[in-house]
């Protein structure tokens, strides 16, 4: 398979998939493109970032199912790796962690606007 087909593969079957751009050995940058894919403001802010940077496509990594998925455009040494997987879980934790919390906080208000609608039983 070439490598447009096995990344295509990999976006179909991740629940999570970015886009991996990178720079010097330690400079990382994501686009997202699953489960949202990044809108015109996310892809403008990523963009002010990239001046004088270097970065370079450099594949896809995805989430598929609880195991990371890589499909890469060209073969990185050690270091570069571990970055990027440091990078990748570091954005995992903010994608379900960030959300989590979010859900969590509305599911509480909501619990509570519930408690709060409930008649009183008490006598008087």
């Amino acid at each position: 398979m070439s490598y447009s087909e096995k990344s295509t593969q990999l976006v179909l079957d991740a629940s999570v998939a970015v886009l991996v751009l990178m720079g010097a050995p330690d400079d990382v940058e994501f686009l997202p493109l699953k489960p949202i894919m990044a809108d015109e403001t996310m892809r403008a802010e990523l963009k002010a970032r990239w001046p004088g940077r270097g970065l370079r496509s450099v594949g896809m990594i995805g989430l598929c199912g609880l195991s990371p998925r890589v499909c890469l455009k060209e073969p990185l040494d050690m270091e570069q790796a571990s970055v990027l997987a440091d990078a990748f879980l570091a954005y995992l934790h903010g994608l379900f962690c960030d959300r989590f919390a979010i859900q969590a906080e509305a599911a509480e208000i909501a619990e509570l606007e519930r408690v709060f609608r409930l008649p009183d039983i008490l006598p008087n």
